[in-house]
C-alpha cells in the first residue's frame, strides 16, 4: 500500500519552512553568539527580570486612574511617595544597563557590552536607536545629576532639564531592551516584558484588597 504521507515532516527549521513556502526570513543580525559568555548571559537576564518586575508591580499599582484613586484614598501621602520610590529604581535599572561597556579599567554588564562584542552593524544601529530614546526621555541626566549623585545647581534648580517620565515611555523603552536582548539570543523568540507574579501577590490583588476595605471603611 502506497503510503501518500510519505516524505511528509512535522518540523522544520525555519530556513527549511521559508524553502518550502517561499515565505522570507526576518532579518535579523547576524551574530557569533559563541562570543558571549552563559554566565555572564544568565546575570544580565537575572538584573532585567528583577527590572520587569518592579515595572509589572509599578504598572499594576499606578497604571490606570482607578487604581491611583484607591491607593489615594487609602493613603494617598504614602503611596505617592511609593510610587516615586519605584520609578527612581526603575529608571537607575534602566540607565545601568544603558551604561558604556567599560567604567575605566571595569566591565559593566550592560547592553552596549553585548552588543560590541557582537561586532554586528545591523545590532549597533539597533543599539543607537534605542540610545537615542533612553537620552531623550531625561532619564540619563536625572541619574547622573540628581539619583545617583547631588549636583548643585540641579537641585538648586539653576540647571534645568526635561523629564519624560510617563508610563508609556518606560514601558515602550523597556520593551525595546528586550527586543535588542532577544536579537542578541535568539531572534526566533519573543519574550514578554510583563511578569507574572503569584496570584493574589501581585499588584491588582494588592490593590483590590484596598478597595475592599475602602468600602468597609465608608459603609
Amino acid at each position: 500500500m502506497k503510503d501518500d504521507h510519505k516524505g511528509f515532516s512535522t518540523t522544520s527549521s525555519w530556513e527549511e519552512f521559508s524553502k518550502r513556502t517561499g515565505i522570507p526570513l526576518p532579518s535579523t543580525p547576524k551574530i557569533d553568539r559563541s562570543l558571549f559568555s552563559d554566565s555572564e548571559i544568565k546575570c544580565f537576564e537575572s538584573y532585567f527580570v528583577s527590572l520587569c518586575t518592579d515595572l509589572t508591580i509599578y504598572n499594576q499599582l499606578f497604571g490606570t486612574d482607578e487604581s491611583i484613586s484607591v491607593l489615594n484614598e487609602f493613603n494617598g501621602f504614602v503611596f505617592k511617595r511609593i510610587q516615586r520610590s519605584f520609578l527612581e529604581k526603575i529608571c537607575l535599572k534602566i540607565s545601568c544597563l544603558m551604561d558604556p561597556a567599560k567604567a575605566g579599567s571595569n566591565d559593566n554588564l550592560s547592553l552596549l557590552r553585548f552588543v560590541e562584542k557582537a561586532g554586528s552593524p545591523e545590532l549597533s544601529a539597533v543599539y543607537d536607536k534605542l540610545y537615542k530614546d533612553y537620552e531623550s526621555t531625561g532619564i540619563k541626566i536625572w541619574r547622573n545629576k540628581v539619583l545617583a549623585h547631588t549636583d548643585l545647581k540641579t537641585v538648586m534648580g539653576k540647571f534645568e532639564f526635561k523629564l519624560k517620565l510617563d508610563a508609556d515611555n518606560i514601558n515602550r523603552m523597556v520593551r525595546d531592551m528586550q527586543d535588542l536582548i532577544d536579537l542578541i539570543k535568539d531572534p526566533r523568540v519573543y519574550t514578554d516584558t510583563e511578569v507574572t507574579l503569584p496570584f493574589g501577590s501581585d499588584g491588582n490583588s494588592f490593590v483590590s484588597r484596598l478597595r475592599k476595605i475602602n468600602s468597609e471603611n465608608n459603609a
